[in-house]
Protein backbone atom coordinates (compact mmCIF):
# COMPACT_ATOMS: atom_id res chain seq x y z
CA UNK A 1 0.00 0.00 0.00
CA UNK A 2 2.78 2.20 0.51
CA UNK A 3 4.27 1.94 -2.50
CA UNK A 4 0.69 3.02 -4.20
CA UNK A 5 0.84 6.14 -2.08
CA UNK A 6 3.63 8.17 -4.43
CA UNK A 7 1.56 7.20 -7.53
CA UNK A 8 -1.44 8.18 -5.99
CA UNK A 9 -0.47 11.58 -5.08
CA UNK A 10 0.68 12.37 -8.54
CA UNK A 11 -2.39 11.25 -10.31
CA UNK A 12 -4.46 13.21 -7.88
CA UNK A 13 -2.32 16.38 -8.17
CA UNK A 14 -2.44 15.67 -12.13
CA UNK A 15 -6.31 15.25 -12.26
CA UNK A 16 -6.22 19.23 -10.22
CA UNK A 17 -3.84 20.79 -12.62
CA UNK A 18 -5.83 19.68 -15.87
CA UNK A 19 -9.25 19.85 -14.00
CA UNK A 20 -8.77 23.65 -14.93
CA UNK A 21 -7.49 23.31 -18.91
CA UNK A 22 -9.91 23.76 -21.84
CA UNK A 23 -12.46 24.70 -19.70
CA UNK A 24 -14.51 27.58 -20.71
CA UNK A 25 -14.17 30.25 -17.98
CA UNK A 26 -17.18 32.53 -19.11
CA UNK A 27 -19.41 33.37 -16.06
CA UNK A 28 -23.03 33.06 -17.55
CA UNK A 29 -25.84 34.31 -15.87
CA UNK A 30 -29.44 35.16 -16.67
CA UNK A 31 -29.94 37.00 -13.76
CA UNK A 32 -30.48 40.70 -14.38
CA UNK A 33 -27.95 41.51 -11.26
CA UNK A 34 -24.17 41.30 -12.19
CA UNK A 35 -22.21 41.40 -8.64
CA UNK A 36 -18.50 42.76 -9.76
CA UNK A 37 -15.54 42.44 -7.50
CA UNK A 38 -12.64 44.56 -8.29
CA UNK A 39 -8.69 44.66 -6.33
CA UNK A 40 -5.66 44.97 -7.78
CA UNK A 41 -5.85 44.45 -10.84
CA UNK A 42 -8.64 42.21 -11.45
CA UNK A 43 -12.40 42.57 -12.18
CA UNK A 44 -13.98 39.30 -10.90
CA UNK A 45 -15.96 37.74 -12.52
CA UNK A 46 -13.40 38.82 -15.58
CA UNK A 47 -15.57 37.37 -18.49
CA UNK A 48 -19.17 37.79 -18.19
CA UNK A 49 -22.11 36.97 -20.83
CA UNK A 50 -25.83 37.79 -19.95
CA UNK A 51 -28.98 38.00 -21.71
CA UNK A 52 -29.94 41.00 -23.82
CA UNK A 53 -31.94 43.74 -21.19
CA UNK A 54 -31.29 45.62 -18.53
CA UNK A 55 -28.85 44.75 -16.19
CA UNK A 56 -28.02 46.31 -12.65
CA UNK A 57 -24.25 46.52 -11.62
CA UNK A 58 -23.21 46.39 -8.13
CA UNK A 59 -19.52 46.70 -7.82
CA UNK A 60 -17.65 46.35 -4.71
CA UNK A 61 -13.90 47.98 -4.74
CA UNK A 62 -11.87 44.80 -2.61
CA UNK A 63 -8.62 46.25 -3.04
CA UNK A 64 -6.06 48.35 -1.07
CA UNK A 65 -6.13 51.20 -3.35
CA UNK A 66 -9.47 53.32 -5.48
CA UNK A 67 -10.94 51.90 -8.33
CA UNK A 68 -14.04 52.17 -10.54
CA UNK A 69 -15.86 50.30 -12.75
CA UNK A 70 -16.26 51.46 -16.88
CA UNK A 71 -18.99 49.62 -19.57
CA UNK A 72 -17.53 50.82 -22.69
CA UNK A 73 -17.82 49.62 -26.22
CA UNK A 74 -14.18 48.91 -27.80
CA UNK A 75 -15.07 48.98 -31.25
CA UNK A 76 -15.65 52.39 -32.33
CA UNK A 77 -14.71 53.95 -35.73
CA UNK A 78 -11.75 56.10 -35.04
CA UNK A 79 -10.41 54.08 -32.00
CA UNK A 80 -11.65 55.41 -29.27
CA UNK A 81 -14.42 53.52 -27.11
CA UNK A 82 -17.35 54.68 -26.38
CA UNK A 83 -18.37 54.90 -23.43
CA UNK A 84 -21.73 53.41 -21.70
CA UNK A 85 -21.69 54.10 -18.04
CA UNK A 86 -19.76 54.06 -15.57
CA UNK A 87 -19.84 52.97 -11.06
CA UNK A 88 -18.36 55.90 -9.52
CA UNK A 89 -15.03 55.47 -7.95
CA UNK A 90 -14.91 53.41 -4.42
CA UNK A 91 -12.34 53.69 -2.19
CA UNK A 92 -11.16 50.23 -0.39
CA UNK A 93 -13.45 48.35 0.37
CA UNK A 94 -16.78 50.76 -0.65
CA UNK A 95 -19.53 49.14 -2.71
CA UNK A 96 -21.03 51.77 -4.78
CA UNK A 97 -24.45 53.38 -5.45
CA UNK A 98 -25.32 50.28 -8.36
CA UNK A 99 -26.26 51.48 -12.04
CA UNK A 100 -28.69 50.11 -14.45
CA UNK A 101 -27.85 49.69 -18.22
CA UNK A 102 -29.87 48.84 -20.92
CA UNK A 103 -27.60 45.94 -22.68
CA UNK A 104 -27.65 45.35 -26.66
CA UNK A 105 -26.72 42.63 -28.11
CA UNK A 106 -22.66 42.70 -28.40
CA UNK A 107 -19.25 42.88 -27.05
CA UNK A 108 -18.42 45.29 -24.16
CA UNK A 109 -15.43 45.86 -22.43
CA UNK A 110 -15.54 46.26 -18.26
CA UNK A 111 -12.28 48.21 -17.00
CA UNK A 112 -10.73 50.43 -14.58
CA UNK A 113 -9.89 53.75 -16.03
CA UNK A 114 -7.80 55.33 -12.71
CA UNK A 115 -3.97 55.26 -13.72
CA UNK A 116 -2.91 52.87 -15.82
CA UNK A 117 -5.10 49.92 -13.79
CA UNK A 118 -6.09 48.98 -17.33
CA UNK A 119 -2.69 47.95 -18.47
CA UNK A 120 -1.78 46.07 -15.69
CA UNK A 121 -5.30 43.59 -16.05
CA UNK A 122 -7.48 45.33 -14.36
CA UNK A 123 -10.08 44.59 -17.57
CA UNK A 124 -12.55 41.96 -18.65
CA UNK A 125 -15.34 41.28 -21.57
CA UNK A 126 -19.38 41.68 -21.53
CA UNK A 127 -20.89 39.92 -24.05
CA UNK A 128 -24.36 40.38 -24.12
CA UNK A 129 -26.20 37.40 -26.60
CA UNK A 130 -29.48 35.98 -26.84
Amino acid sequence: MSRLAPTAAALAAAALVLGGCGGDDVFRTDRPILRITLDEYRIVPQDIAVKPGRVKFVARNAGRLTHNLVIQVPDVPGGNPRLVDRVATMQPGQTAEPIKVTLAPGEYRLVCTIANHDDLGQFGTLKVQR
